[in-house]
């Protein structure tokens, strides 16, 4: 018998890291541009090709799929997967819905909001200028990085740990 996840009254809050360039936000690892607050995933055939199929389905089918690695990934803490490649990079508080896949340490979400980014130190001028720019684009706030945790109530609830695997 197949069971189903109880629909969730209020929005799940979770973490994710993108990268930043010319005032927007990048995931960090696959060629995705965030156009505005929201995403819809998508499974894209260039994630296939990126990662040699490994992982990923060939035929067509609704993201998150539990089968395949689509879907917007974000993080139940924050800080778990901060992005520290050669791009600039930002935290923030994303609300998702839709479809989701929970995980240990994250979820995967057929759609998601950006809530609110975190401000770097200041000892970091350049990167805080960027997030300062795409938060203004985005109409979002700016919160202390250190502040991300308590700041997501406001915005809704983790997934419950009943949920989690």
């Amino acid at each position: 018998m197949l069971e189903t996840a109880p629909d969730l009254i209020t929005p799940v809050v979770a973490f994710r890291a993108w990268r930043m360039i010319d005032g927007r936000l990048l995931s960090p690892y696959i060629p995705c541009r965030w156009e505005g607050r929201e995403m819809h995933a998508v499974c894209y055939p260039a994630n296939r090709v990126l990662e040699r199929g490994r992982g990923w389905l060939d035929e067509p089918h609704e993201s998150p799929h539990p089968r395949c690695r689509c879907g917007i990934y974000a993080y139940h803490r924050p800080g778990t997967q901060a992005y520290f490649g050669e791009w600039e990079w930002t935290e923030g508080i994303v609300t998702a819905w839709g479809r989701i896949e929970a995980h240990a340490t994250g979820l995967r979400a057929e759609h998601a909001r950006v809530e609110a980014l975190g401000l770097p130190p200041a000892n970091e001028p350049t990167r805080r200028r960027s997030v300062e720019l795409v938060a203004e684009r985005l109409d979002v706030p700016l919160v202390p990085r250190d502040d991300l945790a308590d700041a997501a109530a406001r915005f809704g609830q983790p997934l419950p740990p009943s949920l989690l695997p």
